[in-house]
């Protein structure tokens, strides 16, 4: 049993790292074989102070425009859901999904009426997944 523990827990073997001296230089590369592509400079990171940032800040906005739309009153539960006639039984279910794992992570908001809107879009998402796809 202590054997087995032993090889179980025991460190793995690290690769020797090749260090080579600052003022070595590369080598040419042997004729017939391709020279290595230069190494580009890094990236600029934009404008949030990290890679791709950007591209989060584009996500960012639409994520907050979504969020800003409360809940209608008036709304069926399928407006709500944002399901449609024409969709299929794999378009529902991942429409539900999607709105499932959002509305879930905000059930543990600390806002409160956050939590509201999401504890009422959980039950409504539960009530469709039992209507369309059960």
């Amino acid at each position: 049993m202590f054997k087995f523990l032993s090889k179980l827990f025991k460190p793995k073997p690290q690769q020797p790292r090749l260090v080579l001296p600052s003022h070595t230089q590369p080598q040419p590369p042997a004729p017939g074989v391709a020279a290595p592509a230069p190494m580009k400079p890094p990236a600029t990171p934009p404008q949030g102070g990290r890679p791709g940032a950007g591209a989060s800040l584009k996500a960012k906005e639409e994520w907050a425009k979504q969020a800003a739309q409360k809940l209608s009153p008036d709304a069926t539960p399928e407006q709500l859901c944002g399901i449609t006639a024409g969709m299929t039984k794999e378009e529902i279910s991942a429409q539900l999904a999607l709105l499932y794992r959002r509305h879930n992570r905000a059930a543990s908001s600390l806002e409160a009426n956050l939590r509201e809107e999401a504890e009422i879009m959980l039950d409504v998402v539960a009530a469709m997944r039992q209507k369309h796809l059960s």
